[in-house]
């Protein structure tokens, strides 16, 4: 690039300054655009979305409600395939600690001011808490509690999964 006098690099400051000034301006409008567009494409659907929502919201209590009552579904995988989809229970464990002071207190008469199961601010480090054995927690008042929680998922097509077979079987369409 040639070396240009202070008036005509001031000349393409201005002139850069212009193009990208109306590039945000033009962009700032078709940004516009598009949001309105995009209001009008949610208002259009918005009564099939929210009845579609509760039929999902229906459908996943009634499968939730069949699943629970149905435990020898479950008896060989935690996991049920059907054609439509999947149904699986997931164990799930927390620690319910109904006095955190006394939880506290009796750590810290296991000596060393109850580390690594104190967090400095004096709270209870649940995380560390949970590699204790159940004789060790109820010992400073702490309880493992156990659920299990259903979901529920659509069957879909993994397309990713197609494209490779069809590549390894040398499709010439892939």
């Amino acid at each position: 690039m040639s070396e240009s006098t202070p008036s005509e690099s001031y000349t393409n400051l201005v002139n850069l300054q212009a193009v990208h000034s109306e590039a945000h301006a033009r962009m700032a409008e078709l940004e516009a655009t598009l949001h309105q567009q995009w209001l009008d494409l949610v208002d259009a659907h918005r009564k099939d979305y929210a009845r579609l929502q509760e039929a999902i919201a229906a459908s996943e209590e009634g499968i939730a409600y069949l699943a629970t009552v149905n435990p020898q579904w479950f008896e060989k995988a935690r996991t049920l395939k059907t054609p439509y989809g999947t149904v699986s229970f997931r164990r799930t464990t927390k620690l319910e600690v109904k006095n955190e002071e006394v939880s506290i207190a009796l750590l810290e008469q296991l000596g060393q001011d109850g580390l690594p199961f104190l967090i400095p601010s004096k709270r209870l480090n649940l995380e560390a808490l949970e590699k204790l054995d159940e004789a060790e927690l109820e010992r400073v008042r702490i309880k493992r509690v156990t659920s299990d929680s259903c979901t529920v998922k659509p069957a879909k097509i993994d397309l990713g999964k197609a494209v490779k077979s069809g590549e390894q079987k040398g499709d010439p369409q892939s």
